[in-house]
C-alpha cells in the first residue's frame, strides 16, 4: 500500500529542506563558530591588555616620581654646583625631558602594536572565500 502524500508545507528530513534554508543554516553555523572563536580570543587579549595597562600605569607612576626627584636634584646641581642661572637650568631640564618622553613614547608604541583576533580574522577570510567561491 502506498504511503499518503505529505502536505506541501511539511518537511520529512534534512534532505527536503529548501536550498535557501540550508544556506541560511550554514551561514548561521559559520557565524556562531566565528563568534565563539572571537569571544575566546577577546578573553585572552583582554587579560593580556588589562594586565599590561595596570603594570604600565604602575611603572609610569613610579617613573614620574623618580623623574621629578632627579630633575629637582639636577636643577639644584646645575644652579649651585655649576653656577647656572635658574632659567637656563630649567630650560635644559625641559629639553632633556622632551627627549626622554619621545624615546619612551616610541618604545611604548612598538610594544603596543600587534595583531588582535588573528584566528578569528583568518577564519572569517577563509569562510568568506569559500562562500564567494574564490
Amino acid at each position: 500500500m502506498a504511503s499518503p502524500p505529505h502536505p506541501p508545507g511539511s518537511r520529512q528530513g534534512r534532505g527536503q529542506r529548501h536550498p535557501l534554508e540550508r544556506m541560511a543554516l550554514l551561514l548561521a553555523s559559520l557565524v556562531d563558530v566565528h563568534l565563539r572563536m572571537a569571544l575566546q580570543e577577546v578573553g585572552r587579549d583582554r587579560r593580556r591588555l588589562v594586565g599590561g595597562m595596570v603594570l604600565l600605569g604602575m611603572g609610569l607612576g613610579l617613573l614620574a616620581t623618580s623623574f621629578l626627584l632627579a630633575s629637582g636634584a639636577l636643577v639644584v646641581w646645575l644652579v649651585r654646583g655649576l653656577g647656572w642661572g635658574l632659567v637656563p637650568a630649567l630650560l635644559a631640564m625641559g629639553v632633556l625631558d622632551l627627549a626622554l618622553a619621545g624615546i619612551a613614547l616610541r618604545v611604548a608604541g612598538v610594544l603596543l602594536q600587534g595583531p588582535y583576533l588573528v584566528k578569528t580574522r583568518a577564519g572569517l577570510v577563509k569562510a568568506t572565500r569559500l562562500i564567494a567561491g574564490r
